[in-house]
């Protein structure tokens, strides 16, 4: 005689109801659980710095600092050379409006790299990494080096913070469908009247039915 056996279910092996997504408009729809996919943060840090950037061979040679700008900045090569450490380079373009010894305006562009390493613990091969920064020209000066002339002298503010991602699986007790929101106000026609319909009549929201007949 075959002996029968009770098997535990792991959580993924839970049975349950078939959860459909509804094709219509949330209009009346009761709250209830929900799984959803977001990116959850695993860890995350800050960065405060201020390095001293050089734009040389100056030519004519500075004699005042007018202006300081920043632009362009962005991230790259980012990674996560080994568990709990992340590497990346900051790279912007800098530019100085300066006048020469005769009061002429004139302007120099520098592109400038700054490599950082860091201790993130929560850090894992294979995650993502995300980063929000803010750079600024905090003052420039015209500087003179060992008799070598033409250097103009500037620091510059960096403010990160960096943040590691990973996508997970999060059930949410009490949820429903947010409600399609309001038709975009049309500039020229969408054409095709049947999918202009389709729109109008929710069939797209939540986005999107599995598949359209």
């Amino acid at each position: 005689m075959a002996r029968s056996s009770s098997f535990n279910l792991s959580y993924w092996q839970q049975p349950r109801t078939e959860n459909l997504p509804p094709i219509a408009g949330a209009e009346g729809e009761e709250y209830r659980p929900e799984c959803i996919m977001v990116e959850k943060v695993y860890d995350e840090c800050t960065v405060c710095e201020c390095p001293t950037v050089r734009f040389t061979d100056l030519c004519p040679e500075p004699a005042n600092i007018v202006a300081c700008d920043v632009t362009d900045v962005r991230v790259v090569s980012p990674g996560i050379p080994r568990d709990g450490e992340v590497e990346f380079t900051l790279e912007w373009v800098q530019e100085i409006l300066y006048t020469d010894s005769e009061g002429n305006d004139h302007t120099a562009r520098r592109t400038f790299k700054f490599r950082k390493r860091i201790r993130l613990r929560g850090a894992r091969q294979g995650m993502k990494l995300q980063f929000f920064h803010l750079v600024r020209c905090l003052n420039c000066r015209v500087r003179e080096i060992e008799e070598i002339r033409g250097i103009v002298e500037c620091e510059v503010g960096i403010f990160m913070v960096i943040k590691v991602t990973f996508m997970v699986q999060l059930e949410v007790e009490r949820a429903r469908f947010c409600p399609q929101p309001p038709e975009c106000t049309q500039i020229s026609p969408i054409g095709c009247p049947e999918w202009a319909d389709l729109c109008e009549r929710g069939e797209f929201w939540p986005p999107f039915p599995p598949q359209l007949d």
